[in-house]
């Protein structure tokens, strides 16, 4: 019978030390009081510890799709809006920019 420090218990299952302590709160894994510390089991943190594997037959999650942009879309206007040849108030952005850092003169 080999007995784990919490610490220890935390390190081989690669959590904190607070996941141990609530492990053991709950029941989870199973420990026992040696003097004024706290051992886990070796044989009960290694039953605690499950293999996880994907389970056959079983499809994934089916995901919304979206629909196609259309004409009658009111995204559509935004969308088209952005390709528009004629210039806008942001086309001038960089000239706006250096009028408003450029120093003034008296």
């Amino acid at each position: 019978m080999e007995l784990l420090t919490v610490h220890e218990a935390a390190q081989t299952l690669r959590v904190s030390l607070i996941t141990v302590r609530r492990y053991i709160a709950s029941g989870k894994l199973r420990a026992v009081r040696a003097g004024k510390g706290v051992r886990v089991h070796r044989e009960s943190l290694e039953q605690f510890i499950t293999p996880v594997e994907p389970r056959e037959g079983e499809p994934g999650p089916v995901l919304p799709r979206g629909k196609a942009l259309s004409s009658g879309d009111p995204l559509w206007e935004l969308v088209g809006s952005a390709t528009d040849a004629e210039p806008t108030d942001a086309s001038k952005k960089y000239e706006y920019l250096a009028e408003a850092l450029a120093p003034t003169r008296p």
